[in-house]
């Protein structure tokens, strides 16, 4: 949970906005839950000719994000127990015995495991945007430095926040708390953009060049909005924004965004366990094809009948063509 200093103007808006918060973080893990466990089970049932040990790894990697977001849920549902109604008759209400004890370990570890959810839930964004980029390593340069300050920023403000009077965005903690929301988000927008970009040019490509199937299961709204994790940015943009104007709403963004820091990844990860999810194979794939689609194209039409075109081979159970067979084919096309 985030807190800021309040008033007594502010004392009820704060109220509700934590009380919402929770309210939609309950929902979305309820969301989380079923997510991993769907995406767990079609894994596990795959045959055993199929890649279904190349994609235990995002089980257990998906097995670590949900329980760090179920030890955030358990400790939050703890603290706000004990503020609104163990606590409730104490001196200033609620708020003043939150504010009391921000540096109480449960609400230490709750910060611990929501850093932990942030920093995996960002690098793994980071890592597809490297596959979807074609494994790129200057394409995420960038990216990869601000994921780096960001994660030792988090680090850094959570060991502050154990500090008697001191919680993430108050106090000494607020020196690297800030920076880290502004890094992690800026992260999660930047990435967004490209992710988006990237698929937005493949998907025009494949719509002219290739079957509306292939098109569809890869490059549809749906399969740019979770690869992207463009709900993610947007709420986590929308968490600075209200933070900045000193919104009390700012708190029910900040549990929303730390539900998407796990649930984003959980999603990319039921993509790829049903078999639509993007991964290296399926960018050569594509390019591939699409790259072979133009060569046919221009040789078709004449334009050039002795174009050098480097074709990515597509491999598959029934047959496979060598390099120097297809430039045959196109060159005697």
């Amino acid at each position: 949970m985030i807190h800021r200093l309040y008033d007594g103007a502010l004392y009820l808006p704060l109220e509700r906005s934590l009380y919402a918060g929770n309210f939609m973080r309950g929902i979305l893990y309820g969301i989380e839950l079923f997510t991993f466990a769907k995406a767990a089970h079609t894994i596990l049932n795959q045959p055993p000719q199929s890649n279904r040990r190349g994609q235990t790894f995002y089980i257990y990697y998906g097995a670590v994000l949900i329980t760090m977001v179920t030890i955030a849920v358990i400790t939050d549902a703890l603290c706000g127990g004990f503020m609104w109604i163990d606590h409730r008759d104490v001196s200033g209400g609620p708020l003043a015995y939150f504010e009391a004890t921000t540096s109480m370990w449960m609400n230490v570890l709750g910060s611990a495991a929501d850093a932990t959810a942030n920093i995996m839930g960002d690098g793994l964004l980071l890592y597809r945007c490297y596959m979807i980029w074609g494994s790129n390593s200057w394409v995420v340069a960038f990216p990869c430095c601000i994921y780096l300050a960001s994660s030792v920023l988090v680090v850094i403000t959570v060991v502050e926040s154990a500090l008697p009077g001191a919680f993430l965005l108050n106090g000494t903690a607020a020196n690297f708390g800030v920076p880290w929301v502004l890094l992690s988000v800026s992260l999660n927008v930047i990435l967004t953009a490209m992710i988006c970009g990237r698929l937005l040019m493949m998907r025009h490509m494949v719509h002219s060049s290739l079957s509306f199937e292939l098109g569809n299961t890869y490059t549809s709204i749906m399969a740019i909005l979770v690869e992207s994790a463009l709900p993610f940015s947007v709420v986590g943009v929308g968490f600075v924004i209200t933070f900045a104007k000193n919104s009390p709403t700012s708190d029910a963004f900040a549990y929303v965004w730390g539900m998407f820091c796990s649930l984003s990844p959980q999603l990319i990860i039921l993509r790829v366990a049903m078999g639509r999810g993007w991964s290296r194979d399926t960018v050569q794939e594509v390019s591939g094809q699409i790259v072979f689609a133009h060569s046919q194209s221009i040789a078709e039409h004449g334009e050039s009948q002795s174009t050098q075109v480097g074709i990515t081979i597509l491999h598959d159970q029934s047959s496979s063509r060598s390099l120097r067979e297809l430039k045959t084919d196109i060159n005697s096309a």
